[in-house]
C-alpha cells in the first residue's frame, strides 16, 4: 500500500470519511476537518510512519497530497522508504 493510500486508510479510521472520497488535493478544512482533530490525527500519523512533523511542517501541510508529501520526504530522509 502506498503512503497516500495509508494516510487515507487512517483518515477513515480515525476522522470517520470516506477514503474513496477523499480528494487529496482538498483543502482540510473542506473535509471538515477541525484544527484540534488535525494534530490528533497528525499524532497518529506519526505513529504510523514513524517520522516527526514539527508546528513549522504542519504550517505548511494544508491538503492530504501535502501531508504525504511531508511524510514521503521524511521517510526517505530516515532510509525507510
Amino acid at each position: 500500500m502506498d503512503t497516500l493510500a495509508r494516510i487515507k486508510d487512517l483518515a477513515a479510521k480515525e476522522l470517520s470519511l470516506d477514503p474513496a472520497k477523499l480528494d487529496p488535493n482538498a483543502p482540510l478544512a473542506d473535509l471538515g476537518v477541525d484544527s484540534l482533530t488535525f494534530i490528533e490525527f497528525m499524532f497518529k500519523v506519526e505513529d504510523e510512519f514513524g517520522v516527526k512533523v514539527s508546528d513549522e511542517d504542519l504550517r505548511n501541510i494544508k491538503c492530504m497530497a501535502d501531508l504525504e508529501r511531508h511524510v514521503a520526504t521524511s521517510l526517505q530522509a530516515a532510509g525507510k522508504a
